[in-house]
């Protein structure tokens, strides 16, 4: 299984929602030094962080309980009174209160769950898609030769494949996500596959369903296209936009692709946008945004930090990205025009449908949280010291919190905030491995192994 989108020129891939095999979340990263270490040394990881030596103690509230864990690849999840935790190759449900596991479910493969509603789907290496009762873990239902699965609230989707190579009959596939039923089957070659890209959704959450799903079509001899499909019927919208390499996606009833390598010679961190109307294909706005730099110079290309959980930050038809004078901007795709410029120089790295947290630069800098709907800075905090381009950072925000880990002179920290004020409510050493509206899970190493704490506030 594999990404919908494929960032020319060796771009790294970062998976918004789908259970695309070798994503990796929140987990395991390794410890790095700010700047490039040098090839031959062995870095820092979790593993052989477990000699014992600790990073600086922590500050904040204890953790309200603390859970042993064979290894994380995924980003803890919560559903109701539940926190979901991927433990190797079973996936645990425990009480939040308590840290009391509720139910276990094993693998027999490495696996990727979303969390949709009352349901929790799985997508294992051996092709089997399996949905669980987030409340019991039963099977509510199972299928096999799945590929390319994406997920929303309403659906589960995938390519699915008979026979091999060249030679084999393949069909994109939608699925009630409650009860397994197939909805419809788009005959396809076995390039096809439906986009996993939504505006302001964060794994391991499912997306709101939309109007439609983006469905990247292939045939021989044409070039790849992304077409607007029903969720329940697969009727198709008339809407069609070349597949640009980067990303194709829904905004409100606009089918949407962007490409986000600059044009040659452009030096403006240059994002091209096209869309059309979903339904009709009337023609939609077409322009540029940007994306905003590293602290080296570079073009950041994503809009949003790679390792935050989500591919785009917004809401509906409006998409937070960057000036061409390198400040976050609030546009509405409808049109094109600027809802909001920020008021000073910074880089969008994470939000929810509320806020926006903007750095100095894409990887370093002090932090600030903007209002989504205004722009206007709710808080700025000091840069914490650790780099975006390290493999241990992380960030997430919530409707209540701010979190953000990364090295520091080798050592994991995580670092929580206050939504509304921006007070630092906590420091903790370890990797910051998931959070919640009142919540941070923080994975820690040491003598007895790797383990996951909950602090609440």
């Amino acid at each position: 299984m594999s990404p919908s989108h494929r960032p020319a020129r060796g771009r790294t891939v970062a998976v918004a929602l789908s259970l695309v095999l070798g994503l990796c979340g929140c987990a395991v990263p390794r410890a790095e030094r700010t700047e490039r270490p040098p090839p031959a040394p062995v870095e820092p990881t979790q593993e052989n962080l477990r000699d014992g030596t600790a990073p600086a103690g922590p500050q904040g509230p204890r953790p309200a309980w603390s859970t042993p864990v064979g290894r994380l690849d995924q980003e803890v999840g919560e559903s109701g009174p539940l926190i979901i935790l991927p433990d190797q190759r079973e996936l645990r449900a425990v009480d939040r209160a308590t840290g009391q596991d509720r139910w276990r479910h094993p693998f027999t493969t490495g696996y990727r769950y979303v969390i949709a509603g009352g349901s929790i789907v799985a997508g294992g290496e051996d092709g089997v898609v399996e949905v669980l009762d987030t409340a019991t873990g039963a099977t509510r239902w199972r299928a096999a030769g799945s590929q390319d699965v994406v997920v929303d609230r309403q659906g589960v989707y995938a390519r699915e494949c008979t026979g091999d190579g060249d030679a084999a009959t393949c069909a994109i596939v939608g699925r009630d996500v409650q009860s397994g039923r197939r909805l419809w089957k788009i005959p396809t070659d076995r390039f096809a596959r439906v986009s996993d890209v939504s505006l302001g959704a964060r794994r391991p959450y499912a997306a709101a369903p939309g109007r439609y799903v983006v469905v990247r079509l292939s045939a021989a001899g044409r070039p790849a296209t992304y077409a607007p499909v029903a969720p329940t019927t697969g009727r198709t919208g008339a809407g069609r936009l070349p597949n640009r390499a980067w990303y194709g996606f829904l905004a409100g009833d606009l089918l949407v692709s962007t490409d986000n390598d600059p044009p040659e010679g452009d030096r403006r961190c240059t994002v091209s946008v096209t869309s059309v109307d979903a339904a009709t294909g009337g023609r939609g706005w077409s322009g540029a945004v940007y994306s905003g730099r590293r602290e080296n110079g570079e073009c950041a290309k994503r809009l949003a930090d790679q390792r935050s959980g989500q591919t785009l930050i917004g809401s509906g038809t409006r998409l937070v990205a960057v000036t061409a004078d390198e400040r976050p901007q609030l546009v509405d795709l409808r049109t094109g025009g600027t809802v909001w410029r920020g008021s000073a120089a910074g880089v969008p790295v994470d939000g929810d449908d509320r806020s926006v947290l903007v750095r100095g630069t894409a990887d370093a800098g002090e932090l600030a949280l903007l209002d989504l709907a205004t722009g206007v800075p709710r808080w700025t905090a000091p840069d914490p010291g650790l780099a975006g381009t390290s493999a241990s950072w992380r960030s997430t925000v919530t409707e209540g919190l701010v979190a953000v880990s990364g090295a520091e002179d080798d050592r994991p920290q995580v670092l929580v905030y206050d939504v509304p004020t921006g007070r630092q409510l906590g420091r903790y050493p370890g990797w910051l491995a998931g959070a919640g509206r009142d919540w941070v899970a923080v994975s820690r190493s040491g003598a007895g192994g790797l383990a996951v704490e909950l602090h609440t506030f």
